[in-house]
């Protein structure tokens, strides 16, 4: 049978090392989503990003069997593909503000529900946006439009 002394000690650590352990965990951990700037080296330093989820008025277009719209950015051009086609464009970052121009860039004989889904994407991402990374990982990308169309994209990890 330990002795107290021993006992106290134990329970002493124990407590010492709960303690510690509130301490060096934020207090909102897993609650919120810290908002980080966004740059051209945080877009393209990954392996792409796939739509996790789209909310308003257009939404509803994008949602169709097989498609899954990922976008990858290099130093100004913008690629994304996930319907049928693949689209192509040029994106600008100015603060925390993004703005595109993105067009289908080939003409594939694919289903009308992809089809337009593709329609529907190229249409979404040409205008201007409200930028926000979003951590904890994997970072997610939220794009929000002025009229409350919001896109929000995970990171895909680097492919090698």
């Amino acid at each position: 049978m330990p002795s107290s002394t021993s006992l106290r000690a134990t329970l002493s650590l124990a407590a010492l090392l709960s303690a510690s352990i509130a301490v060096a965990a934020p207090a909102d951990a897993g609650d919120k989503a810290r908002s980080l700037r966004v740059d051209r080296n945080e877009l393209v330093n990954t392996g792409g990003w796939k739509l996790a989820s789209a909310t308003g008025a257009q939404a509803d277009a994008l949602r169709a069997p097989g498609v899954a719209f990922e976008v990858s950015f290099t130093g100004k051009d913008v690629r994304a593909n996930g319907g049928c086609n693949d689209l192509r464009g040029t994106y600008t970052v100015s603060g925390k503000r993004m703005t595109f121009q993105i067009a289908i860039a080939t003409r594939m004989s694919c289903e009308d529900e992809k089809n337009r889904a593709d329609q529907a994407f190229s249409e979404l991402m040409n205008r201007s946006f409200k930028a926000e990374l979003l951590e904890p990982l994997p970072y997610r990308l939220r794009l929000t439009s002025d009229d409350g169309q919001v896109l929000e994209f995970e990171q895909l990890p680097i492919r090698i």
